[in-house]
């Protein structure tokens, strides 16, 4: 074998060796860049979501809101929001424990997110409260899924045989984009109407046991 064939092997032996070294290298830097591409989208769905609902957080919440307050400007399409809140929670909480009140916030926002058209979303304001964007929907169309929401709840409370009783309150607020609108205020508008039905709701709760009693 000549001198320069055996040279040549060397070469190739090194380059060879060189082309593997490199890449185990490009392959362990993807690697390193897919895993952290993983831990970023887990990351931005951990700081997106409501941990124990699974629902948007407040402040993703509030951000897409925004975006559809946005869009109902420029394309002259409504927004209408429902402010909803969990009828009796604290009693609930202090009579059966929290661990059942954050069951049923868990079976609340499950049965809100499977009842709620595509484009829907819904977020957690805090505590018992939550916030549904119905982006193109106007009051009545809004008020038709908050009534199938609440045919869902009563499904649960007669098949899942409860020690109490769900039931929610809900005001509903609609946003044509005539005016300008803050964000707080627009909530506001649905929270007050949420308090205004609830009270409501109390005081034929109260007619009805007094027709009772006489």
């Amino acid at each position: 074998m000549g001198k320069n064939t055996r040279k040549n092997k060397a070469k190739n032996k090194i380059t060879k060796t060189r082309t593997i070294v490199k890449r185990n290298i490009l392959q362990r830097k993807n690697k390193k860049i897919a895993d952290l591409k993983k831990e970023i989208s887990k990351l931005k769905k951990y700081y997106s979501k409501d941990n124990l609902t699974n629902t948007f957080n407040k402040s993703n919440g509030i951000r897409r809101l925004q975006l559809e307050l946005n869009r109902t400007i420029t394309q002259n399409a409504p927004t209408t929001i429902a402010f909803i809140d969990v009828d009796n929670m604290k009693a609930i909480n202090d009579t059966f424990g929290h661990c059942s009140g954050d069951k049923l916030l868990v079976s609340l926002g499950s049965v809100i997110t499977s009842s709620i058209r595509k484009d829907d979303f819904v977020f957690r304001f805090g505590g018992d409260e939550f916030v549904i964007v119905f982006p193109n929907a106007d009051k009545e169309q809004a008020t038709k899924i908050i009534k199938r929401i609440q045919e869902s709840i009563s499904a649960i409370n007669q098949k899942e045989k409860l020690p109490f009783y769900i039931s929610i309150s809900y005001g509903i607020s609609e946003y044509n984009g005539k005016t300008k609108i803050k964000i707080n205020e627009f909530i506001k508008n649905a929270d007050i109407a949420m308090y205004q039905n609830k009270n409501l709701n109390k005081a034929n709760m109260n007619q009805e046991k007094n027709l009772v009693l006489n």
